[in-house]
């Protein structure tokens, strides 16, 4: 008897608990720790900040949910998400992944500051969404390839495939097709018109969010200089460290005798 009546308590507190707690609560305490992806490819120094703490980052380290990616000044990461989406974070960033849910397609980042390339699997699911926050303004795609970088206030996006809508906070929107590029100026300011992007804007923003590898991170040799240049350079810095002891000792050195006493080829 006694068994069975705690065992009572124990389910009246818990059904008391389930209509306490909302749903929304309840779902967001299962989302905790859930995975969107992983770093692939990375230059340190990159750091990951989960609840409160930070550490840092290695090769297939887990991004979850809430997870914020921050970049030093020398620092890049590349994110694969469980989609197959891909996010290229630049030097200097901060972004957050709001969400990602694969099976859905709701996916949301925030893009506190710095550079971010994303290139993301096309939405097909009815509601779905890839959108990427910052503090003046929102991109929002179907499936693109596209740079976003916000930087002293300013905003910057250049599409290289697809098509972004790009609004301010307030709402008011501009399509983005591929190869062009347009600015959100502040907080209360309206995108301007996209013009085309420069092949330097293209090349520099791809440059800018680029996570080479490490064969590809190291110096490359100096240009111009084949093997013959390189044996005879070796050689002129060596010669004096050969020559100085060699004229050192000329003074106390006999010349060799070549022909020997009695000699009959040198006549002795």
């Amino acid at each position: 008897m006694r068994l069975r009546s705690r065992m009572g308590s124990v389910l009246v507190v818990l059904l008391s608990l389930t209509l306490v707690v909302p749903p929304d609560i309840a779902a967001q305490a299962a989302a905790a720790g859930q995975q969107a992806g992983q770093v692939s490819r990375m230059i340190p120094a990159v750091h990951i900040e989960r609840g409160g703490k930070q550490m840092k980052a290695a090769m297939q380290t887990a991004v979850l949910w809430q997870d914020v990616v921050a970049t030093a000044a020398h620092g890049r990461a590349r994110i694969t998400l469980d989609d197959g989406s891909v996010l290229n974070v630049g030097s200097d960033s901060k972004l957050k992944v709001i969400q990602h849910d694969a099976g859905t397609q709701q996916t949301e980042l925030d893009l506190a500051y710095g550079r971010v390339r994303s290139q993301a699997v096309r939405v097909a699911r009815p509601g779905g969404k890839f959108q990427v926050r910052t503090p003046v303004g929102v991109a929002g795609v179907v499936g693109t390839d596209f740079y976003l970088a916000y930087i002293n206030g300013i905003l910057e996006l250049i599409v290289y495939e697809g098509q972004v809508n790009f609004c301010n906070l307030a709402g008011q929107c501009v399509s983005v097709l591929a190869g062009f590029i347009a600015f959100i100026r502040g907080a209360n300011l309206a995108p301007d018109a996209p013009t085309q992007a420069t092949p330097s804007q293209l090349t520099d923003a791809g440059q800018n969010s680029d996570v080479p590898d490490s064969q590809a991170s190291q110096a490359p040799p100096p240009q111009g200089m084949n093997g013959w240049a390189i044996f005879f350079m070796i050689v002129a810095i060596a010669a004096p460290a050969i020559a100085v002891p060699l004229a050192s000792r000329g003074g106390n050195t006999r010349p060799v005798d070549l022909c020997p006493t009695g000699s009959q080829v040198c006549g002795k």
